[in-house]
C-alpha cells in the first residue's frame, strides 16, 4: 500500500484545522483564502500560516521531509520576502502551537528555501532525523511548518507572483 498525503491548516486554536485546498497567504487568518479579498498591505505581514503534513494509509516509514518553494520561473517582487520554520541546522521543530498574527512570526525566522535544500528542514517530534511509522490519528503528522510574507514599502502595489510549495519525503 501506499500513504496518502495531506496538508493540515491550523487557524484560530490548535483545534481549529481543516484540510486546505490552496496555502494562500493574506491579511486575516483563514483557511483557502482569497488574497485578493485579503490582500497584505504594504509595510506589514500577512497573518502567518500554520501547517502540517499528515500521512494515512499503510506505510512502514516517512522520513525526510525537505520543503521549498517554486516560484515558477516568476520569483519575488521587489519588497516580497517570504520566511519559514524549516531549517537544516540548529532544528529544534515547531512542536507547539501559537495562535497566528500578522505581526513578525518568531517560529518564521529562516528565508524560504527556493530550491529543494537536498536534506531534511522539517522534522517529527523536533527531530530532522526522525521518522513517521504509524497513520494512527494525532501521530501521522510532521512538526509545524510556519510561512510568513513580509511586504515591504518598496513592494508594488497588485498581487505577486504565484509560488509553488514543495514537500518532498522518503517513503519506505
Amino acid at each position: 500500500m501506499v500513504a496518502t498525503f495531506s496538508w493540515i491548516e491550523y487557524n484560530a486554536t490548535a483545534g481549529d484545522s481543516s484540510v486546505p485546498t490552496n496555502l494562500n497567504l493574506g491579511s486575516t487568518n483563514a483557511a483557502n483564502l482569497a488574497p485578493s479579498t485579503y490582500p497584505i498591505t504594504a509595510g506589514t505581514y500577512s497573518y502567518a500560516k500554520w501547517v502540517k503534513g499528515m500521512w494515512t494509509g499503510s506505510f512502514t516509514r516517512i522520513e525526510n521531509l525537505q520543503f521549498w518553494m517554486s516560484s515558477s520561473g516568476s520569483g519575488y517582487v521587489s519588497g516580497e520576502d517570504l520566511q519559514i520554520s524549516a531549517t537544516t541546522s540548529s532544528y529544534g521543530g515547531t512542536t507547539t502551537y501559537v495562535e497566528p498574527t500578522n505581526a513578525a512570526e518568531g517560529q518564521a525566522n529562516n528565508a524560504m528555501p527556493e530550491a529543494d535544500p537536498g536534506a531534511a528542514n522539517i522534522g517529527f517530534t523536533g527531530v530532522l532525523a526522525a521518522s513517521l511509522t504509524t497513520s494512527a490519528a494525532g501521530s501521522n503528522q510532521s512538526d509545524f511548518i510556519v510561512l510568513q510574507a513580509s511586504i515591504t514599502t518598496a513592494a508594488p502595489a497588485g498581487a505577486t507572483q504565484q509560488k509553488q510549495f514543495r514537500l518532498q519525503y522518503d517513503e519506505v
